[in-house]
């Protein structure tokens, strides 16, 4: 696969897999590692972490599609 379409199609999982991450996420609780009236800043976790966590599920499966086409070719 030529890095374009590996480029493109890692930026279609990111945000297919972006919802999903951010409702696992919404099932934790991280009000009870703040104090209360500090929400801005457990939104903040809440995003940073989603896109985090979305971006190392997007590495790892366009890793998984690259070694998998050269061990193909």
């Amino acid at each position: 696969m030529d890095p374009q379409t590996l480029h493109i199609l890692e930026l279609v999982i990111f945000f297919i897999t972006f919802p999903f991450v951010f409702m696992a996420f919404n099932a934790i609780d991280l009000s009870k590692f703040f104090k209360k009236g500090f929400v801005w800043q457990i939104q903040i976790l809440y995003i940073l972490s989603t896109i985090i966590f979305t971006y190392l599920f997007t590495k790892a499966i366009i890793n998984l599609i690259y070694l998998t086409g050269s061990i193909a070719n």
